[in-house]
């Protein structure tokens, strides 16, 4: 039975810990970073100069949100023809938390 749970709490922890943005985490952003990663989301990617011509701003203040949003895990950046490209990661939805006397009730239940 130890195995059992052994790989239950693996599960549970590589669950908390996947990127991406959620539902919830675009309405807790500021309305500034929600409209980037809206545009980048409708269009699939776009690059640098696409994003700077869509949202009006200079390639210093694009270039700064952009590492933001990917240094939190909302955007992954490739490239491609030699030209950096950004395309919305989606998180899976996170686990509720879980009680930690989970353990205990279920080994209670299956004793």
């Amino acid at each position: 039975m130890a195995g059992l749970f052994g790989r239950l709490q693996t599960e549970l922890e590589i669950r908390e810990r996947v990127e991406g943005i959620t539902p919830t985490d675009l309405l807790d952003l500021p309305t500034d970073l929600r409209r980037v990663i809206n545009i980048v989301m409708r269009q699939r990617q776009m690059s640098l100069t696409d994003i700077v011509f869509e949202l009006d701003l200079r390639p210093s203040e694009a270039r700064e949100v952009l590492d933001l949003l990917v240094d939190k895990g909302y955007l992954r950046v490739f490239e491609v023809d030699g030209e950096q490209q950004y395309k919305t990661f989606l998180g899976r939805r996170r686990a509720r938390d879980v009680p930690l006397d989970i353990w205990e009730a279920l080994t209670s239940k299956l004793g």
